[in-house]
């Protein structure tokens, strides 16, 4: 840059015109890769779907699995220091020996009901995405040995935008990152997970399925690229431990 101008230019000026201006320094999206395959069947399913009102999709049944921390990853959190405040506890972030341990959980919902337990309507349709387990042989059987009971909506691959759990997984981090004090353990993270899932109210996730003819719209114009439906992506908070939901009304708050 110094090379183009009669003047020469120090790094923090050139930091300070771009914050004046308006751009900040920011972390890259985290978003999947998508190839031109993927963006092909991406776009093909919005065509398939796009003329969906409403009322199919209240009769889908959305499901997903992820992964909460018991302590978030050091890159996620930032400050501002002078150089000797390095050894200030308050600019320290402790770390627990082996990342402190994960749960993984399962959820699902439809705009009736939270899950993981739904009453199935004659006509209903699950989703489910592309993850290994589920397009085994045996989960295949299954669903088609089921086949009368509800359909197995097609998903195609690399699409968690349009995955409105995704939402709700990024709902339920918040609400685990607001307690104080913080889990301790996996099995308070456990607890933690199972409670704030049962107390989320049904205008929460009645508002993404709302919110579905919207992101077909979306990815139909991007011609199956990226909608901007994103999560952040809260997996911050992990793999070590493996639970299922268990019916909401199982769950007892602590006293």
């Amino acid at each position: 840059m110094n090379q183009q101008c009669t003047r020469k230019l120090s790094r923090t000026t050139v930091q300070r015109t771009l914050l004046r201006i308006g751009l900040r320094s920011r972390r890259l999206i985290s978003a999947p890769m998508l190839t031109r395959v993927h963006r092909k069947k991406r776009r093909a399913f919005t065509l398939l779907h796009k003329h969906w009102t409403l009322e199919p999709w209240e009769k889908v049944a959305f499901s997903d699995e992820s992964s909460f921390f018991t302590a978030l990853e050091r890159w996620a959190l930032g400050i501002r220091r002078e150089t000797p405040e390095n050894k200030l506890p308050e600019t320290i972030v402790g770390r627990q020996q082996g990342g402190g341990g994960s749960v993984l959980v399962w959820g699902m919902f439809s705009s009736h009901a939270l899950g993981p337990v739904l009453p199935v309507e004659d006509d209903g349709v699950f989703q489910q995405d592309n993850v290994t387990c589920h397009v085994s042989k045996i989960v295949r059987a299954w669903f088609e040995e089921h086949d009368e009971e509800f359909q197995l909506l097609h998903w195609p691959p690399n699409f968690p935008d349009l995955n409105p759990c995704e939402n709700l997984w990024e709902h339920l981090d918040r609400h685990i990152r607001q307690k104080d004090p913080p889990p301790r353990n996996l099995h308070e993270l456990r607890d933690a997970l199972l409670f704030s899932w049962s107390q989320m109210t049904v205008a929460t996730f009645q508002a993404h399925t709302e919110s579905m003819t919207r992101r077909l719209d979306v990815v139909l114009a991007a011609r199956g690229g990226y909608s901007g439906y994103e999560i952040g992506g809260h997996n911050n908070v992990t793999r070590l431990c493996k639970l299922k939901l268990n019916k909401p009304n199982q769950i007892k708050k602590k006293p």
